[in-house]
């Protein structure tokens, strides 16, 4: 696969930059013609965005506006303990007028401060794509020092800490991720930590401040973008929807036809290249606290957002765009965050009786199979149980033509993206891999050597191979490599040993 970036860390021209650039200049929506640009000024002056090809100025647009980003603000609570800070100024451009497949130096000028990137624009139909997705990094400030617990395989009820803390596992997957130079990066839910929290919001920025300068992210929305927080209503609903405020603030999707305007970026659909990727809420199915709920905290009495199932506006938005991806797309991958199929916690059923019962289970998205299947979505990119599974479901797609085509489903938890690393709690009879018992650790002289569950992502690389087109699903984890004495010296990019190659069709279609 060849791979044209030129690839300039985003860099800024000045030392005082942060005092510029609350959150530094990054990148969403990408398209073929087109790609925006969006950061958070600390003051309230103009911005300024300039783009080139090659060394030919192509584009340069101000953005300006003198009102603060209040959905950005911070909560009382956090600004009685760290403190009163400002929101800053939200900038935005649109960056169109662009070749296909192109890279693009910009730059962002602010009080006299250049931050400095590239970006490529979206492919044509032909030619291949790489992407990266993982879920739950789930970003809060404390998650420095904190180590999840990192149970053994052989004897589940000894307990151990992982071997690094999560920011420091987060930070080591951004790191490979930004080494492979996906075309972007897709996060399934679970960004950070708490959603109505601001703090957890600058942690996660401050993470992927050069990855966000060049690469899109993609970010779907998760159950803890729907928490206000422990110290802000929880679930409360005006607390949830203060906390997707900021979500919504900070990220960027096609509009592609969404019957409610509320909806908006809550779920879409984006084209890229030979790809079609749908997003879509999963987070709130209705009737509350029924079997079809997969959150049995958050309430809609008054506003029904989040909902998934049939007869709901997103599930009858969802059926047009399986059914136009089928015809136009060679490879449909849907994402979402509850894991609908896993070995997790949260593979048992809706309810309050726990252990049996979960009340943020997956199970309910089950509903939506028949759906996936009779359209052909080629994959689920799911997170919420926080580990690295796969499992395949049989089903059947209805071609065109009315004939059926039995296929199997691949549905991925992603969920190692820098949070927790836990294990399985039931049995998966649809699973096909899962790190925590199909990679056992391999130890030699006390010290780790390779195996083991770690934090990490799914690597997707679609091509055309021999006239029909291939989509190359890599599990990756990040093995941190240990001196002789235990402690960690640096991290290394390694496979489990799951790859799967799926066939699309041939790439004139």
């Amino acid at each position: 696969m060849k791979r044209t970036f030129l690839w300039l860390l985003a860099t800024v021209s000045l030392a005082a930059a942060p005092d510029a650039f609350v959150v530094a200049p990054y990148l969403q929506n990408p398209a073929k013609d087109s790609m925006t640009v969006l950061w958070v000024a600390r003051g309230p002056g103009s911005g300024t965005v300039r783009c080139w090809e090659g060394e030919r100025l192509v584009w340069q647009h101000e953005a300006g506006g003198h009102v603060p980003a209040r959905t950005l603000s911070y909560s009382p609570w956090e600004s009685e303990i760290f403190g009163v800070r400002h929101p800053g100024y939200q900038r935005e451009v649109r960056v169109a007028g662009l070749k296909a497949g192109h890279v693009y130096r910009y730059e962002v000028e602010q009080d006299g401060q250049r931050w400095q990137g590239e970006f490529r624009t979206a492919p044509g139909p032909t030619q291949s794509v790489r992407f990266i997705a993982y879920a739950d990094s789930e970003t809060e400030p404390e998650s420095t020092g904190k180590a999840v617990d990192w149970e053994n395989p052989e004897d589940p009820a000894s307990k151990r800490l992982y071997l690094v803390d999560q920011t420091t596992g987060y930070a080591a997957n951004l790191e490979v991720i930004q080494q492979r130079r996906p075309d972007f990066v897709v996060i399934a839910g679970d960004i950070v930590e708490t959603g109505g929290e601001q703090r957890d919001w600058d942690e996660f920025w401050m993470h992927n401040r050069q990855l966000a300068g060049n690469i899109p992210i993609v970010g779907v929305i998760g159950n803890h973008e729907y928490y206000g927080g422990p110290n802000d209503g929880h679930y409360d609903e005006d607390s949830s929807e203060r906390a997707v405020d900021k979500y919504l603030t900070y990220f960027r999707a096609p509009s592609n036809g969404r019957v409610e305007a509320r909806e908006r970026g809550r779920y879409f659909r984006m084209d890229y290249g030979p790809v079609c990727l749908i997003a879509i809420d999963g987070c709130n199915g209705l009737p509350h606290k029924s079997a079809s709920d997969t959150n049995l905290y958050l309430g809609s009495q008054r506003r029904p957002l989040g909902d998934f199932n049939p007869g709901s506006l997103q599930y009858r938005w969802l059926e047009q765009q399986l059914r136009d991806a089928q015809r136009r797309c060679q490879f449909t991958f849907v994402v979402f965050h509850h894991c609908p199929y896993s070995s997790g916690v949260h593979a048992l059923e809706p309810g309050f009786d726990v252990p049996r019962q979960d009340l943020q289970s997956g199970r309910p998205m089950q509903v939506l199979t028949p759906l996936f299947g009779r359209y052909g979505v080629d994959v689920l990119l799911n997170g919420h149980d926080e580990m690295m599974e796969r499992s395949e479901v049989d089903t059947q797609e209805v071609l065109p033509d009315g004939q059926l085509r039995p296929y199997k489903l691949q549905v991925y938890d992603v969920g190692i993206g820098g949070d927790g690393l836990r294990g399985p709690e039931l049995k998966n009879p649809l699973c096909k891999f899962l790190a925590h018992l199909d990679s056992p650790e391999m130890w030699q002289g006390g010290i780790l050597q390779d195996g083991g569950k770690h934090y990490g992502h799914l690597e997707v690389e679609v091509s055309p191979v021999g006239g029909k087109w291939q989509a190359t699903l890599t599990p990756v984890y990040v093995f941190p490599v240990l001196d002789s004495s235990g402690r960690v010296l640096r991290f290394e990019r390694r496979v489990y040993a799951d790859t799967v190659v799926l066939e699309g069709k041939s790439p004139g279609r």
